[in-house]
């Protein structure tokens, strides 16, 4: 799987399918909080990346296999672009949605209002590789 959208999922659900996938390195909110700093608080577009591209600290330890996102509470037009290979899809993530991303295959961008969204990220180490 390099991406899966996940429809009507509850958040111990979603939670329990990240844990399933391996070590979980960080969880935050993504959501319209600053004016300025990381880009994951602002209401601003984000060019395509993998998770860890602006967090040279946690990417140096960990390697940030699975980029989960959970939508806690959907509004405004924010969509989330998944970039696997030559495929684009975009997604206006609404309540009860989730999204998991190879982070090591996939891109992904943001474009549009984020309004009052609010997203539940988890980022996974892969404790299966080989």
């Amino acid at each position: 799987m390099n991406y899966k959208i996940i429809e009507n999922i509850t958040s111990d659900n979603f939670i329990l399918k990240m844990l399933s996938l391996g070590k979980p390195i960080e969880t935050s909110l993504v959501g319209h909080f600053d004016e300025e700093g990381r880009g994951s608080r602002r209401d601003i577009d984000l060019p395509l990346h993998r998770d860890g591209d602006y967090s040279k600290e946690i990417s140096s330890k960990h390697s940030i296999d699975w980029v989960g996102l959970y939508c806690i509470r959907g509004c405004g037009s924010a969509i989330t672009i998944i970039e696997d290979g030559d495929s684009l899809t975009e997604i206006n993530l609404k309540k009860g949605q989730a999204v998991i991303i190879n982070n090591r295959i996939c891109r992904h961008a943001r474009k549009g209002k984020v309004g009052n969204r609010i997203l539940l990220r988890v980022w996974i180490e892969d404790n299966h590789k080989q």
